[in-house]
């Protein structure tokens, strides 16, 4: 038997109310632990909760893993189940719980969860990680068309090529109709190829991407920013648009901007020539 004060045990109860007990559940609870096995009449008279209540918490506490009940016919008796393993089980629901809320306000942030009759409009996005993830989750999404200015914020490293440009080529199959630029270098060389034979490309050949774009369908656009200029640039700043009367000026804007730029068809002859010449110098 555990001895504790009046003052102790009420600060005990009130941090249980806190990671998610009843005050039922918890006087109910600190009596299994402080007495041991009890049944219902006892566990009434020391716990102070009325005995027609004590029935439904024992229930309860059974039910979430926190109490036992002994496998007896007549005046069955109620254990807790130890408080390390009650506690670990908790902090572990709570922290689940913390990530399920920042997933919801993402969402809420973002435009998926929204009120009937209300038309989302924009949102800011901030990092590469998460921009990354909004523009591949968008391509995927694409039935009839894509404009895209791909900055490197979309590209894994200098040796492979992200995802996008996978997704890309998977939806040039599908004849979803592309008009796409990037700075084209060796090694997106077979991606150029692959996509111009099913769209329209561009090699970027205005020094920096002063923007990004990713546009589906004229629904939802996606443009990126420099947020960081030293000692990379880095497009880790985006405002995501859904709604169609704000996504067509940018659709227009990436056709515009791309067309000033060198197609791929001569940027691939160029870098082919290069390849060949290494290839007889070497």
């Amino acid at each position: 038997m555990i001895t504790m004060s009046t003052v102790e045990k009420e600060k005990v109860l009130d941090l249980m109310q806190k990671v998610g007990f009843t005050d039922y559940e918890a006087r109910v609870y600190i009596t299994l632990v402080t007495e041991g096995s009890l049944n219902p009449t006892q566990l009434s008279n020391l716990s102070g909760v009325p005995r027609p209540n004590v029935y439904a918490v024992l229930k309860k506490l059974i039910r979430r893993g926190f109490a036992e009940r002994e496998a007896v016919k007549r005046a069955p008796l109620y254990s807790a189940v130890p408080p390390d393993i009650v506690l670990s089980s908790i902090k572990e629901d709570m922290e689940n719980r913390e990530q399920h809320a920042e997933t919801l306000k993402k969402w809420f942030q973002e435009g998926l969860i929204v009120a009937p009759g209300r038309t989302p409009t924009a949102w800011l996005i901030e990092g590469e990680k998460r921009i990354n993830e909004i523009a591949e989750e968008l391509l995927q999404r694409s039935k009839n068309r894509i404009h895209t200015i791909i900055t490197p914020t979309f590209i894994k490293s200098n040796k492979e090529p992200k995802s996008i440009f996978k997704i890309l080529e998977e939806k040039a199959k599908q004849k979803v109709e592309i008009i796409a630029g990037w700075n084209i270098d060796k090694n997106t060389l077979e991606t150029a190829q692959i996509l111009n034979q099913y769209g329209t490309v561009y090699h970027w050949s205005l020094g920096e991407t002063p923007i990004g774009t990713c546009i589906v369908d004229g629904k939802d656009c996606l443009v990126t920013f420099i947020g960081k200029w030293e000692p990379l640039l880095v497009y880790d700043l985006g405002i995501w648009i859904r709604n169609p009367t704000y996504v067509k000026p940018f659709e227009y804007l990436t056709e515009r901007l791309l067309s000033l730029n060198t197609p791929a068809k001569k940027r691939v002859e160029e870098l082919k020539k290069q390849q060949t010449k290494n290839t007889k110098s070497s």
